[in-house]
């Protein structure tokens, strides 16, 4: 039932008329990739800096509260631009996308990404870390890095496994 409803999306994605002008131009393409990668490089880097202030590597003059109200809006900017031009970049050959190993688990590192950014990495930035263990900052460090990397480096890999 999925895998239908699944295969129906991506062929009225590829045969749509409206995504015509990104498949069929030649600029089409390069042009959304290039703001998908605008957008990941900006979510990335956002995250990196929060990350690192959370393990109290730079930015130690900055509270981390005021950091993260300060970041937040370029974090949601970012992965806006990412998630949008994301799907630009999907809709126009949906079959090439679908049926590979790295989309597939870079999808499933995004929901998983963006569950915990939202409800775990979120709220902690938001409170005053230095209360709290080193061990456990490093873990939720850690846990963030790597699923916002992995969605980054999953969605490279793509290009390499057809």
């Amino acid at each position: 039932m999925l895998k239908t409803l699944i295969d129906h999306f991506v062929q009225w994605c590829y045969y749509s008329k409206d995504y015509a002008f990104i498949r069929d131009t030649p600029y089409g393409v390069p042009s959304v990739q290039s703001l998908h990668l605008a957008g990941i490089t900006m979510l990335l880097g956002t995250m990196l800096v929060l990350n690192l202030r959370l393990l109290g590597v730079g930015f130690r003059r900055l509270e981390l509260p005021f950091l993260a109200e300060q970041l937040w809006p370029w974090v949601k900017a970012g992965m806006a631009l990412t998630i949008v031009s994301g799907i630009l970049v999907f809709l126009p050959d949906p079959t090439r996308y679908a049926h590979n190993g790295p989309f597939r688990i870079k999808m499933s590192l995004l929901c998983v990404s963006l569950l915990y950014q939202f409800l775990v990495f979120r709220r902690v930035i938001r409170t005053v870390p230095e209360a709290s263990s080193r061990g456990r900052n490093v873990a939720l460090s850690a846990m963030s890095l790597c699923l916002w990397f992995g969605v980054a480096w999953s969605g490279r890999a793509i290009a390499f496994f057809q």
